[in-house]
């Protein structure tokens, strides 16, 4: 029993310094089932975001299916704004970098700002911002649902800087050749960032988690983000002037002046780079690359180079699509969400068979988990031609709160209140807010008790354990 005299004479809860009151409470209780339908969009974690402008102020609009109920939010000082599937990223006209998204486990949106420099761009690719100030400053952000806050970070400081976003990965070239990238690495809950080359003149391509690049002497060099080691991996393969590069389904290929033609691909199994110069005819033509296959005209006509699914360059062969699968449990307790990466080669899209009913056609997916356990999601990707299928795993220990078992509990919202009505004794009761943490707990030898709280706006799971030992979990969403 917890003691507050603000309670006196009721089986109460302790109430923690940050739950502020609410005038007024629009409540709408859901049962646990209705949280499965969260988990089920293509783009991994939340619902996409419609937006409308008037002026210099924007107005978001989501359906939430555990609420039922369509949720608007306005954000003023708006002079850019970009919104793809659940992220919004805006830019005030002063250089304030702000993204906006909508988290169903918490019932409401969640922003935050991350650059504050004038004359600021901004992009919004595959669930990541990013940003190039007017001095060259290189930023970016993304939210983190299984921490419910947005991670920003920043990586270069150099003027006439080039920014690109793509598939998870911020790149960018310097003024002065300087290329750079990063990508969020949710096992260590940090943006992953390095540099590989320094000289002047230099291009470079961003694309299915690979980043190549030439320099203006004809260095040509790629480096893509090995989870399994935490590492940006990069290598440089050809050294020849005028070189041309191309990049296709994660594979480089070259051209250098004098008509050498070669390409490189990277073998996860080794976290090494395997290269091969294949023609060194002038009549070469600039390469292209087709489901991870080169080919190129000399004058022998139609020349074809593939990597084979021993890791080797052969003649006269199509690349073997080659599926990598790196999955990973980013909490350990709900809300259960794993991260989802592919690295695979010669492909060009992507099934994401998550092992609870869900499937996610992107190249990379947040993936959150209705309940804890064990999952055997599969990935399978596929070229023009064939596919290619790898198993991963992922293991939530959890606290069994999005259990569901036991007698029969009625919970009851009220704007100065929870009323709990049980067919048995009710015993021991918990609540917990979105995040799995234990806002109050209390023990009640009732079949009915009421309990004074105020409470955010947001998502609660009530969780009763009588004597006997029978688990109870129900859900009830506040929301204004």
């Amino acid at each position: 029993m917890v003691d507050d005299p603000r309670y006196s004479g009721n089986p109460s809860f302790g109430a923690r310094d940050t739950i502020m009151p609410r005038s007024f409470l629009l409540v709408l209780f859901v049962l646990i089932t209705g949280f499965l339908n969260a988990q089920f969009y293509n783009w991994g974690w939340g619902p996409p975001i419609s937006v409308n402008q008037n002026g210099s102020t924007i107005t978001c609009t989501v359906w939430d299916p555990e609420l039922n109920t369509t949720r608007t939010n306005s954000y003023t000082s708006v002079a850019q704004w970009i919104h793809e599937d659940g992220v919004v990223a805006t830019v005030s006209g002063g250089g304030v970098v702000r993204g906006i998204v909508y988290d169903i486990d918490l019932g409401a949106y969640v922003d935050d700002s991350f650059s504050f420099t004038s004359s600021t761009t901004i992009t919004n690719s595959a669930g990541v911002i990013a940003w190039v100030t007017g001095s060259g400053t290189v930023g970016a952000a993304i939210y983190n649902p299984a921490t419910h806050q947005w991670v920003d970070d920043q990586f270069s400081f150099s003027s006439g800087t080039t920014i690109q976003n793509r598939d998870g990965v911020v790149s960018w070239v310097t003024g002065s050749g300087t290329v750079g990238a990063a990508v969020y690495d949710p096992g260590v809950g940090q943006w992953r960032d390095d540099q590989f080359s320094f000289s002047s003149g230099t291009t470079a391509l961003n694309k299915d988690g690979v980043i190549a690049w030439s320099t203006g002497s004809g260095t040509v060099g790629a480096a893509v983000y090995d989870p399994s080691v935490g590492q940006w991996m990069d290598d440089q393969f050809s050294f020849s002037s005028n070189t041309a590069i191309v990049l296709e389904d994660g594979v480089i290929a070259w051209r250098t002046g004098s008509g050498t033609i070669g390409a490189a691909a990277y073998k996860w199994g080794t976290n090494a780079w395997i290269d091969q110069q294949f023609d060194f005819s002038a009549s070469s033509t600039m390469p292209t690359i087709t489901d991870g296959t080169v080919q190129w005209n000399n004058s022998n006509g139609m020349q074809r180079y593939g990597f084979t699914a021993s890791s080797q360059w052969q003649n006269n062969t199509n690349t073997s699509v080659r599926c990598e699968y790196f999955a990973e449990e980013v909490s350990g307790s709900a809300p259960n969400i794993a991260y989802l990466w592919c690295l695979s080669i010669g492909a060009s899209s992507y099934s994401h068979a998550c092992g609870d009913g869900h499937t996610i056609t992107r190249r990379w997916a947040w993936k959150s988990y209705a309940n804890s356990g064990a999952y055997s999601p599969q990935l399978t990707v596929f070229n023009a031609v064939s596919n290619s299928t790898c198993n991963g795993s992922v293991d939530f220990i959890g606290t069994n709160v999005a259990s569901h078992e036991g007698i029969d509990v009625q919970v009851a919202f009220q704007p100065d209140r929870i009323t709990i009505a049980s067919s048995e004794t009710i015993g021991t009761i918990e609540l917990f807010d979105a995040r799995g943490s234990l806002v109050a707990s209390g023990i009640s030898n009732d079949l009915r008790m009421t309990i004074p709280m105020d409470l955010r706006d947001g998502i609660y799971t009530v969780r009763c354990s009588s004597p006997q030992g029978i688990r109870t979990v129900t859900r009830g969403a506040v929301i204004q």
